[in-house]
């Protein structure tokens, strides 16, 4: 984990005539909820952002030396990302020299004892153009608006492996590591220790990389997760089911309808056609509404048995309960906001 210095300039101790805007490196923690302001002097704010208590924000710096406003990077904002926040809101920190930091305390993750794998799991996907209209903002939407990521107009994207029944989440994480656990700052989060390929592997079918998701999704979710290989594991298991997915008639139907409507009975058909008559029945399809069109946005299906390199996936389904089907239809959104 890392650790961090408070800065001088919120105490006030900088020194020299005031000046124009001054850049700075490092952190802003909110204390309290602030309005984040497109204009400090007109006091607009597009979009009525807020800023959440313990959430740590970039910092780009001060509208002078000794100021009262810094300008944090806001992600998702609508009209600028860049917005200004009282400094009485919070708090500037820097990153620690490494040299000096004080050395990571055990129990910031503690390994739970006599824990066994999950054999409850639910894995989410996501169709990434639909989720890239609602969050344009984020890294690796603006990757994909551009078409620097390619893959993801073919398959299904993860979202995460989700052990359960809900709630089964942080397992043996420590209080100072939940409270990062915000969209702001999962770059603060411990990362997951992965090997090269898994890494890899994880970067093309996991856009959120870009976003630190699979920071979240390891300290959330992988943590109860319980396999021996730790996050590796976690994630080498959350591939192979994606794969597979995206190697059937589901990814077919997807990549074969871009652009056009398709209904919750024809994605669950797709999962009875390729993992047998019933599998449909375990998977819940989830939409969101950009204001005009239903978007495709998830899908979540329940698996109940140990994943590994030999599990058959149509067994995992049909060996879970049955669930609604949620959205009943919507469309397979195509690349770029619409």
């Amino acid at each position: 984990m890392r650790h961090f210095l408070l800065a001088s300039a919120v105490l006030g101790l900088s020194i020299g005539s005031p000046a124009a805007f001054e850049k700075l490196e490092g952190y802003f923690i909110a204390e309290k909820v602030c309005e984040a302001y497109q204009s400090k002097n007109r006091q607009t704010n597009p979009g009525e952002i807020l800023t959440a208590p313990q959430l740590a924000y970039e910092l780009l710096g001060i509208n002078k030396t000794g100021g009262d406003f810094f300008q944090i990077h806001v992600d998702g904002a609508p009209v600028t990302q860049s917005r200004w926040v009282s400094t009485s809101c919070g708090i500037h920190v820097v990153e620690a020299d490494t040299a000096t930091a004080p050395p990571l305390t055990d129990d910031e993750i503690t390994p739970v004892l006599d824990a066994r794998e999950s054999t409850d799991n639910l894995l989410t996907l996501s169709w990434q153009p639909a989720f890239c209209e609602i969050r344009p903002g984020k890294q690796e939407c603006q990757d994909l608006n551009t078409g620097n990521l390619p893959h993801t107009t073919r398959q299904l994207s993860i979202h995460g492996l989700w052990p359960q029944p809900r709630g089964n989440d942080y397992c043996g994480v420590s209080a100072s590591v939940r409270n990062l656990d915000k969209p702001g700052s999962w770059h603060l989060l411990p990362a997951p220790d992965l090997d090269t390929e898994t890494a890899d592997a994880l970067a093309a079918a996991m856009p959120g990389v870009a976003s630190h998701l699979h920071h979240h999704e390891w300290i959330k979710h992988g943590t109860c997760y319980f396999g021996e290989g730790g996050a590796d594991e976690y994630y080498d298991d959350t591939l192979l089911l994606t794969g597979l997915v995206n190697d059937s008639a589901v990814g077919d139907l997807f990549f074969n309808n871009v652009g056009r409507e398709v209904t919750g009975v024809q994605i669950r058909s797709a999962f009875d056609q390729d993992f047998g008559q019933g599998a449909g029945d375990r998977v819940l399809i989830k939409c969101t509404n950009d204001g005009n069109r239903t978007l495709i946005n998830e899908i979540w299906i329940s698996l109940r048995g140990q994943i590994n390199p030999a599990a058959d996936l149509g067994e995992l389904m049909l060996a879970a309960d049955e669930t609604d089907m949620g959205c009943s239809g919507g469309l397979i959104d195509p690349t770029g906001l619409q």
